[in-house]
């Protein structure tokens, strides 16, 4: 269930912003568009219950990067009332709307389109990856689309860093993010089996959804059991007779890009934003 706090309850802790509006919640976080001196912001209000270990993971990763795809981190404020401590995040605001609104089911986007969109959405993981860090929640509401059409990735709740300590054992199974954008190893492994290739099959369930107009897995009323056969196991997808007419470069590289072994995915988002810009060429 989303964290939900009123806009009016949000501007008392907050006097010196002007609320613009509230934007959409998640499970940890309210969020605000805000404003201060001219200055677009957005201001996520952390829930009392999540946890301080993965808070201060989420804003490692958001320290570490500057990157035009990647959204940028731009204070974290923590205040401390009656003996509550309260946490707060400011971002830059990015306008425009999330990829849900571009994945419009049965519309298929153009070809050009699709590759320099998606080769800057892997140019931002790109940079990720090259810090040691997997987002680990790809999905449509966590890539805003700015108004001249450009990704950004936001929400980093979940990311993974490959060169910390597990805040967890790392017996533990790997499902944590959205079953609809999960890997095989989200499904099958432990966190052991999360690396910055997990994040790459989403990237092809991204793609293959901008291309054919449908989820490549995912069907209406589909139990997570289903769902997870037909990720680990079933292929069908690649023979959907809209994809099958896509160029053949183009339908090599999302079907490497949705291998059920990661050894078969591309190496790195780097090659990923190379192949892409070369048929986009």
């Amino acid at each position: 269930m989303a964290y939900v706090v009123s806009i009016s309850e949000a501007r008392k802790s907050f006097p010196e912003y002007k609320f613009i509006k509230a934007l959409t919640p998640s499970v940890q976080k309210a969020a605000f568009h805000v404003r201060k001196n001219r200055k677009n912001f957005c201001l996520k209000l952390i829930a009392p219950d999540y946890g301080r270990a993965r808070l201060d993971r989420e804003i490692l990763a958001m320290q570490s990067i500057r990157h035009k795809n990647v959204v940028r981190l731009v204070e974290y404020l923590f205040s401390s009332k009656e003996g509550e401590q309260r946490h707060y995040i400011l971002e830059q605001f990015i306008g425009g709307h999330d990829l849900t609104k571009k994945l419009v089911p049965g519309k298929c986007w153009n070809l050009g389109a699709a590759y320099s969109f998606f080769a800057e959405l892997c140019d931002g993981l790109s940079a990720l990856a090259k810090l040691q860090i997997v987002h680990r929640d790809l999905k449509p509401s966590n890539v805003r689309v700015k108004p001249n059409g450009s990704p950004v990735l936001i929400d980093f709740g979940l990311a993974r860093h490959l060169t910390l300590t597990d805040l967890t054992s790392m017996g533990t199974g790997a499902a944590i993010g959205t079953p609809t954008y999960f890997a095989p190893e989200q499904f099958t492994g432990t966190k052991h089996d999360i690396d910055c290739r997990t994040d790459l099959f989403a990237v092809g369930v991204l793609l293959y959804q901008a291309l054919v107009g449908r989820h490549p897995f995912f069907r209406d009323g589909m139990s997570f059991d289903e769902l997870r056969e037909a990720v680990c196991e079933s292929e069908a997808c690649l023979r959907a007779r809209k994809f099958t007419v896509l160029p053949k470069r183009t339908k090599l590289l999302v079907s490497r890009l949705m291998a059920k072994e990661r050894a078969d995915r591309p190496l790195n988002a780097t090659l990923v934003v190379s192949l892409l810009q070369k048929m986009e060429g």
